[in-house]
């Protein structure tokens, strides 16, 4: 006799994989980079930020220097679908691979986890990807450098940049 409830678990597990693989970005216990591989601020991600697409999980962000390196990332106005512990967030970017990135951490949370996020300008507007972790996962990341060897790896994979959300400055 067949079990009816097979259909129905497969499906239940299949969303909550692309939910989890391809939504909010995942907290990570380790930042992208050494403080050596960071970045110094771009004037050009500097500014008020607002989403394309009524959907997005940040619809508007503000983002200013707080010295050579350091953002301060402020979310001004949330999207439904947003998750993330805080409004205020200290960010630092890094390249990796070709890449830009940029990795924040909530500055009024308990939780001293970085979310991560893939960040490129198409003319005047400033797309940003979430970054899946397809070939070891979120297990893989015990290090710095194993999280750096995670994301190289995983970029060569076709769907690692996904939820592309689109900005323009106010």
């Amino acid at each position: 006799m067949k079990n009816s409830s097979h259909p129905i678990l497969l499906l239940s597990s299949i969303l909550a994989i692309a939910i989890f693989t391809t939504g909010c970005p995942v907290g990570i216990a380790y930042p992208l980079c050494t403080e050596s591989q960071i970045e110094k601020t771009d004037k050009k991600l500097l500014g008020t930020w607002v989403a394309v697409s009524d959907s997005a999980e940040i619809l508007e962000m503000s983002i200013k220097t707080k010295d050579a390196t350091t953002y301060a990332v402020e979310v001004i106005k949330k999207g439904e679908m947003y998750m993330l512990d805080g409004n205020r967030f200290l960010s630092w970017a890094t390249k990796l691979e070709g890449h830009d990135f940029i990795f924040s951490q909530a500055v009024e949370s308990e939780n001293p986890e970085y979310y991560l996020f893939h960040f490129a300008f198409e003319g005047k507007k400033l797309v940003l990807h979430d970054v899946s972790l397809l070939v070891g996962g979120i297990d893989a990341v015990t290090s710095t450098e194993a999280f750096r060897e995670e994301v190289a790896a995983s970029l060569k994979q076709p769907d690692c940049l996904t939820s592309r959300i689109e900005y323009v400055k106010k």
